[in-house]
């Protein structure tokens, strides 16, 4: 069973948006700060530093100290050495939430995917457990949700290993919002200057170009993962670059509107290559295919040489 709790999702998972979800981390992350009243905007200055890592795209999420300066939040490590639903429920009944790797299989909310089909890693955020119900009240993705019964069941069942689990603390005062977008363009900076030195969409299409024609040989299953992997990653960790540097631009910190739509490109053209990439497993051919990155390339040193501009 599944439903959805009634709050809108925040503006970032928007449905006309290019990516409307990001990854799973960032997503939830997104959703938590929303429904503490907090600003999630404020936190996207780390998508700077987004690299290509040899096989994939950084799997982008945001750095801890990051989220305990703007929003006084700490991120601890959950030791789990009984067992899962119990230590959630008493992180849960102080308040905190407990964000932990599942098995998608038994989240109602991926129907139509993973629910029930397949089993994928993923992480969500309990918000609340009724144990004598077996319900749980939990963020995934760009959305809010309840579960119960089986799923409940399968969620909380041991495994041979205990799953990987932190918990959120409030340790501190969340900057007001009149304060956040100093501090975010002070971490906006910080974070230009830990961004790759090489073109990362270059680094992507020297490997692929390496690896292509054997690739789209393979299932269409395989599409899908790669594809998180490398273009989703990348499109939509501009795309939220984009969001950011409007939602600075709007407080008048700088003129980044340039930055911003340039970022918004790189998003638009990651997703149309993620089509091509697409076409290439349907017609077993990789054909020209890291050539069509060619764009890409020139957009993402082209959002750098906006933002450099705009913050010199």
């Amino acid at each position: 069973m599944v439903g959805n709790v009634d709050r809108a999702s925040h503006h970032l998972h928007a449905s006309d948006r290019i990516w409307p979800e990001t990854n799973c981390y960032v997503d939830l992350w997104i959703e938590l700060l929303h429904a503490r009243g907090l600003v999630p905007d404020a936190m996207l200055g780390f998508t700077l530093a987004q690299d290509f890592e040899g096989d994939q795209f950084t799997f982008f999420k945001p750095p801890a100290a990051d989220l305990e300066w703007l929003y006084g939040l700490e991120i601890q490590e959950l030791a789990i050495y009984d067992d899962l639903e119990s230590h959630a429920f008493a992180q849960v009944e102080l308040g905190r939430a407990v964000l932990v790797e599942v098995d998608a299989f038994h989240l109602p909310d991926t129907r139509g995917t993973s629910y029930g089909r397949e089993h994928a890693k993923t992480t969500i955020g309990i918000l609340g457990i009724d144990r004598g119900a077996r319900e749980l009240d939990y963020l995934h993705n760009a959305g809010r949700f309840r579960l119960d019964g089986d799923d409940y069941a399968g969620l909380f069942a041991r495994a041979t290993l205990f799953p990987y689990a932190e918990f959120v603390k409030a340790s501190g005062t969340p900057l007001p919002d009149g304060a956040l977008p100093g501090v975010a363009l002070d971490l906006l900076r910080r974070h230009r200057a830990r961004a790759p030195r090489r073109n990362p969409v270059l680094g992507f299409r020297h490997v692929l170009n390496r690896v292509a024609d054997g690739l789209v040989q393979r299932p269409f299953d395989v599409f899908h993962s790669y594809a998180f992997n490398t273009t989703r990653q990348l499109g939509a960790n501009f795309e939220l670059l984009g969001s950011h540097l409007d939602w600075l631009d709007a407080s008048g910190m700088a003129d980044l509107a340039a930055a911003a739509a340039t970022a918004r490109e790189l998003a638009q053209e990651a997703k149309t290559f993620q089509f091509q990439l697409a076409r290439a497993f349907n017609r077993r051919s990789a054909e020209n295919l890291g050539a069509r990155l060619e764009r890409a390339a020139t957009t993402y040193d082209a959002v750098f040489t906006a933002l450099d501009i705009a913050l010199a």
